[in-house]
């Protein structure tokens, strides 16, 4: 059980999110504003104009492909969304936000077919579902919302339909985050939903002991896989988009922690750098009595990976060819 950063209230209540020991009050953690306030879209538009070269390559995207164009006709202000400011985490300059998102979009339209780019989009798309003890446990994933700059798409743990788990990502350039690799995957948001605490504690006890925040983050490296990529970066607690020093703690524990756990260490950058496959701890060094728990606890990670990764190697075969440089 651990503490998860929930910025979308201010009252009293228990967010987790795996590897802390207690529950936080999440009225401690700071309350998201509002997106598209008239100030922020002013500043937004602002940067566009003096960044007009970039701006015209995002609409000429935009406008090439009709999932695309659909979506700007239903939120205009999708487009100038890579021009918020901390857009994905803190501290990205604008050419890198515009690559970022230009990267990621080219790489969605090329990888799905239109039907899925479309309900990708639009709603959800349904990855893997476990039906145990009249309990209905289901990955899906689908365009970030309503938080628009902690990533552009979202895999979410369903509970009987409610969704009580979020990672974000997004597809970016390696060299965003200093990284060798071509591309890798970003993730900059692992968050629990306000009040799920009673569905993630069943999900967990029922789903062979894997906390949500392992059960997505094995979904994602099965992503990884269908669309060909070696690496996962993830960003450190002070580098998430709504980072406040009055709660450090909670966002180191929730940022930093989960990935230490996984012996990743912090890049100068801020980010950790995660590659795909990780090798796990050898069963040698675990502790006797817990082996058989853990051997069930990857395979059921396992199985969810490659669940995820068959998902889009038979409806998007196109997803592992590579953008040209």
């Amino acid at each position: 059980m651990s503490t998860t950063i929930d910025c979308t209230t201010g009252n009293t209540d228990f967010s987790l999110h795996a590897g802390s020991q207690i529950p936080v009050p999440s009225s401690i953690f700071p309350r998201r504003k509002k997106p598209w306030r008239p100030a922020v879209v002013g500043k937004m538009l602002w940067h566009g104009f003096t960044h007009v070269g970039t701006h015209r390559e995002v609409l000429r995207l935009l406008f090439s492909s009709p999932p695309f164009t659909e979506i700007l006709f239903s939120e205009p202000t999708f487009a100038i969304k890579y021009l918020a400011q901390n857009y994905l985490v803190k501290g990205l300059t604008i050419p890198e936000s515009s690559a970022c998102f230009l990267h990621h979009y080219k790489r969605l339209q090329t990888a799905l077919p239109d039907s899925l780019l479309r309900q990708t989009l639009q709603t959800d798309l349904t990855l893997h579902e476990i039906h145990q003890d009249d309990h209905c446990f289901t990955v899906t994933m689908g365009l970030s919302r309503p938080s628009y700059k902690e990533g552009e798409l979202s895999l979410r743990l369903r509970v009987n339909g409610e969704i009580v788990f979020i990672l974000s990502f997004t597809i970016v350039p390696g060299w965003v985050v200093k990284s060798q690799a071509a591309e890798i995957l970003l993730i900059s948001r692992l968050q629990g939903v306000k009040g799920a605490y009673p569905q993630i504690s069943l999900a967990t006890r029922t789903l062979h002991d894997v906390a949500p925040c392992a059960l997505l983050f094995s979904a994602l490296k099965g992503v990884a896989d269908a669309f060909g990529i070696s690496e996962i970066a993830a960003v450190s607690a002070d580098r998430q988009s709504y980072y406040r020093e009055d709660s450090a703690a909670a966002f180191q524990e929730a940022y930093d922690g989960f990935f230490a756990e996984l012996g990743i260490p912090k890049s100068a950058t801020g980010f950790f750098n995660i590659p795909v496959p990780l090798d796990a701890k050898p069963l040698s060094l675990i502790k006797h009595g817990h082996k058989l728990r853990t051997k069930a606890k990857r395979a059921f990670k396992q199985q969810i990976q490659l669940v995820c990764a068959s998902f889009f190697e038979q409806l998007a075969p196109n997803a592992s060819h590579k953008l040209p440089h």
